[in-house]
């Protein structure tokens, strides 16, 4: 999933997350935009992502979130 935020703190993740990826393996990339800023996400839960700014200035950033998804084996590295 990826996108831009630009009101609030929240990304709400898609529906079918919830059946489609292990919650324990979500990653967030956030990128600022225009402006320097100190993001990171503060938690996720009941399929939405919080982030906050460290000076709480309003936030402005890209996102790109991943995670493995659940309904297929785990991938095997090999050598």
């Amino acid at each position: 999933v990826r996108g831009k935020l630009e009101r609030g703190n929240t990304i709400e993740l898609p529906d079918y997350w919830e059946g489609l990826v292990d919650s324990d393996t979500i990653t967030v990339q956030l990128t600022a935009n225009k402006t320097f800023q100190q993001l990171y996400v503060e938690r996720i839960e009941d399929n939405k992502v919080y982030i906050k700014e460290l000076s709480d200035k309003l936030i402005n950033c890209f996102y790109f979130i991943q995670a493995e998804r659940k309904d297929v084996d785990k991938m095997e590295v090999e050598y």
